[in-house]
């Protein structure tokens, strides 16, 4: 029977939800695209043409003669018209960008606001581990795919971190503080301060923090100046700060001029006045995440600096890439830490949430008996729950049993011992034979003669090809978790 790709109803979701910030399909409307545009057009030669060509006919009017007023006149409103149109429509056309990204940053929240906590958590375990399993573990669009769904993921993990450093009593600012006072009383999934201030700034922050590489100057950078050159390279240090620099400039110049506030529409003044004073406290809480997430150091800028840290491992947009080396991501924040690069507590409230690996990422375990003794085979399973109870031990999706493919399995709770990405579970398996270890891969692994030269003791697998199949992307409903 021929196998069903495709997406089900939560990844579809997902995916065009990807396709709204950062299309692959070049249609020139998603928000990353929509920015590129907006810094090609900026300072438009037409607009100040325009402009310089209404101050002549002006001049020129200002000492005319009687004869020539007439014409002049009417050259000055034929001019005034044409640049009242191209204004309005760029005011139009800011206001459908900054309308666009107040609905995704909507969108992003809403699909991971659960009726409890725990759903909410299952929701968002779910996407971000679809995130991460429609993003290729090897092959040639590694780079160029994570540079598209980076975004999403690290938007998702900051309204996590959100929520634990409130939990955690971590937090110390006082707009975020009141504003979570203010929605106590209300219920979680309705539109409240909560939301409207403080959740869809923060993923709108997210959207917008590397929104400057867009601009043609970073660009430039990137490409080099004959537009031939790799822009997922490692740049030298000096490149590497200045484009830093400019995105940073870039990403502050387009929250500013290439959205601005929102338009209110009504006949009310006092709902004006007070729609436009909301939006600009909104705008001036973006712009300070945003502004701190570069020297954060306890404060609030850790909402957008550690996610980002996080992300950049997990979903890295440059070339050199290992996929067994992800889990890596808990043990580099600890190690900032020590260096004095991020504040520990923010950091061990993430990796809380998060542990060492990442949601959707492919585990090998050696599995044990009804007796709890160690079998002599390793199976696959698929991390699909966050909040594990140590950073070592993620609870996973099994899927395959007794060596064979399925959809139908249970949760895991996997010990850090029988996992085969740590060296001690990996020496379990050397006096096995290698016979009955290539035994093993031959039965989890398509087109085995090719990939004989595969490791006999994987410390991890790639569960891309899994996933495209409708029927096993259902990794998140609700199943007991057994302990291995």
């Amino acid at each position: 029977m021929a196998k069903m790709y495709g997406d089900d109803t939560a990844s579809a979701q997902i995916r065009d939800l990807l396709q709204s910030i950062y299309s692959a399909d070049a249609d020139g409307t998603s928000l990353y695209e929509q920015a590129g545009w907006y810094f090609q057009q900026y300072g438009n030669d037409e607009l100040t043409q325009l402009q310089q060509r209404q101050a002549e006919y002006q001049r020129k009017l200002d000492d005319a003669s009687k004869g020539a007023v007439a014409k002049l006149e009417q050259k000055l409103a034929e001019t005034e018209q044409q640049l009242k149109a191209l204004q309005q429509q760029a005011l139009q056309n800011r206001l459908d960008r900054v309308r666009q990204l107040k609905s995704i940053a909507k969108r992003v929240v809403t699909l991971i606001s659960g009726e409890t906590p725990d759903e909410t958590r299952l929701l968002a375990a779910r996407a971000l581990g679809t995130i991460q399993l429609m993003s290729p573990s090897y092959g040639k669009q590694i780079a160029v795919t994570n540079q598209r769904h980076k975004h999403l993921y690290k938007a998702i993990l900051a309204l996590l971190l959100l929520q634990q450093l409130l939990a955690d009593q971590s937090l110390k600012n006082r707009y975020v503080l009141a504003k979570w006072l203010d929605s106590q009383d209300l219920p979680a999934n309705s539109s409240s301060p909560w939301q409207e201030d403080v959740q869809i700034p923060l993923v709108m922050a997210c959207l917008l923090q590397d929104i400057g590489l867009q601009h043609p100057q970073v660009q430039q950078l990137l490409r080099g100046a004959d537009g031939l050159a790799d822009p997922y390279r490692l740049l030298p240090a000096a490149e590497r700060q200045q484009l830093l620099s400019l995105s940073f400039d870039f990403s502050q110049q387009y929250l500013l001029e290439g959205l601005g506030l929102d338009q209110y529409i009504g006949n009310s003044k006092a709902e004006r006045e007070s729609f436009l004073a909301a939006e600009q406290t909104r705008q001036d809480f973006v712009l300070h995440l945003l502004r701190s997430a570069i020297t954060p150091e306890d404060g609030i800028g850790n909402l957008l600096k550690i996610p980002q840290v996080y992300t950049s491992v997990v979903l890295p947009s440059k070339q050199q890439y290992s996929y067994d080396s992800l889990p890596k991501v808990g043990p580099l924040l600890k190690a900032g830490v020590e260096k004095g690069w991020y504040p520990a507590a923010i950091v061990r409230s993430l990796l809380k949430i998060t542990g060492y690996f990442p949601q959707g990422y492919g585990i090998t375990y050696i599995p044990k008996d009804s007796d709890k003794r160690d079998l002599d085979r390793y199976e696959y399973a698929i991390v699909n729950t966050l909040y594990p109870p140590e950073p070592q031990t993620p609870i996973c999706r099994q899927v395959t049993r007794n060596l064979t493919f399925h959809n139908t399995g249970g949760n895991v709770l996997l010990s850090a011992e029988n996992i085969l990405y740590f060296p001690a579970a990996q020496q379990k398996l050397e006096r096995v034979s290698e016979e009955r270890l290539k035994e093993i891969l031959s039965k989890l692994v398509s087109n085995f003669e090719e990939r004989i030269a595969m490791d006999l003791i994987p410390k991890c697998w790639h569960p891309d090809e899994y996933f495209l199949t409708t029927k096993n992307q259902n990794l998140w409903n609700k199943s007991d978790t057994t302990k291995n």
